[in-house]
């Protein structure tokens, strides 16, 4: 019998050989069934060729096929060893004996036995050996079909790999593309929320201030814009436009702030988070306010929009407007 297998590396020398052969077989318990491994459907099919598995894959293969000659030859005529170097058959090995009541008479007795610190494991194979099949005469056939098997085996084994790739690159692009959603979808968000921030500004700045006020030169009265709290007059009676009503300008004016030195680091903290930020301007010598610069007119609108009536203190509601250009 041809099986391709793969040699473990060496480890032992061959001294080990002689120390297996020397070993001695564990004697059947009296009365004790054969014990086997079963076929596909459960039914034992006897052969003078036994499957063994579960083998120390440390040993040297020459090692190895000796010190199983010298364990099995206890039993019967051993016509080959069969353990070559392949991955798939690694810690396996066939024991080919002259006879059929040979063979059950070893895989009876020399089950679970330990053969280099391992517990062989032990059944009739289900393949002719290449021994047999000469001696039958059908060597040729038997060849044959041997090769069609390994040739399905490599087939399937190849189609199996190109599976597990396709199936990891398939893994990754899904990864890949619900990644880029996620940041799409974040993207998405971040900038609806600036534009509802930008469209609240807008709408409140193209609100009509001036209809409150009375005509130029009228005296403010009751209802005037007198009694509108942040209405001033400017010199000669021109009502000066409300920090409210302010047009747009790319830097803010905060008042009514706490005194405490820290406030410069409070506002850069709570300014920064929006877009266009540039800088926080205390002013010298002037408690209590400060101004703060963006890009453009856009980003201030939302930052305002956003900061308004914002508590930087347990007293301290920040008022927050437009600067006067």
């Amino acid at each position: 019998m041809d099986v391709v297998m793969t040699q473990a590396p060496p480890t032992e020398d061959t001294s080990a050989a002689t120390a297996a052969s020397t070993s001695t077989a564990p004697a059947p318990a009296a009365g004790a069934p054969a014990t086997t491994e079963m076929t596909v459907d459960d039914t034992p099919v006897p052969s003078p060729t036994l499957y063994i598995k579960n083998l120390n894959e440390k040993i040297k293969l020459d090692v190895l096929k000796k010190s199983l000659k010298a364990l099995f030859g206890q039993y019967g005529q051993v016509l080959e060893i069969v353990a070559h170097s392949n991955i798939r058959m690694r810690g396996q090995a066939f024991v080919v004996f002259e006879d059929q009541e040979s063979a059950s008479k070893a895989l009876a007795e020399v089950q679970s036995f330990p053969l280099y610190g391992k517990p062989m494991v032990i059944q009739f194979s289900k393949n002719k050996s290449d021994a047999h099949a000469k001696k039958d005469g059908d060597f040729e056939e038997h060849h044959k079909q041997r090769l069609l098997t390994k040739e399905k085996f490599a087939n399937e084994f190849k189609h199996k790999k190109r599976q597990q790739k396709l199936q990891a690159k398939q893994q990754a692009l899904a990864q890949e593309q619900q990644r880029l959603h996620e940041e799409q979808q974040q993207a998405l968000l971040a900038q609806q929320q600036q534009q509802q921030a930008l469209f609240a500004a807008q709408h409140q700045q193209h609100q009509n201030p001036y209809q409150q006020y009375p005509p130029y030169g009228a005296q403010p009265g009751a209802g005037g814009a007198s009694s509108l709290p942040g209405a001033g007059a400017a010199a000669g009676g021109v009502p000066m436009i409300p920090d409210e009503y302010l047009p747009r300008n790319s830097i803010l004016f905060l008042q009514n702030l706490p005194q405490e030195s820290t406030v410069e680091a409070q506002l850069v903290s709570l300014f920064q988070q929006y877009p266009g930020f540039k800088e926080v301007r205390m002013v010298p010598g002037k408690k209590g306010i400060a101004f703060v610069e963006y890009d453009n007119e856009y980003y201030s609108a939302a930052a305002k929009t956003a900061l308004a009536d914002y508590q930087v203190g347990p007293d301290h509601k920040m008022k927050v407007t437009f600067a006067r250009k």
